[in-house]
């Protein structure tokens, strides 16, 4: 599912909770390290909500992520160590 060209909530949702883990973070501190808070961020990873373009940014700015990889799944330019456990 991760890899899919889908951008549903649930599939945005379940990309950033998997990176996440594979960087050994909880989610506040994966969060604040983008530049976002807890509850700002956490509806996101909870697909109750859809991923804001200015926190889609800060996440590309603070860990590397395309935006197609946190929209649409693409994993062709994810870190190595995020792609190589995916």
């Amino acid at each position: 599912m991760l890899e899919e060209l889908e951008d549903s909530r649930e599939a945005v949702g379940a990309r950033l909770k998997k990176v996440r883990e594979i960087l050994g973070m909880a989610k506040k501190e994966f969060a604040e390290k983008a530049g976002i808070s807890e509850q700002v961020y956490g509806p996101f990873e909870n697909a109750k909500r859809d991923l804001s373009l200015q926190s889609a940014k800060k996440l590309r700015k603070a860990y590397s992520l395309p935006l197609d990889f946190l929209y649409f799944g693409k994993t062709d330019d994810l870190p190595t160590r995020i792609s190589r456990e995916l």
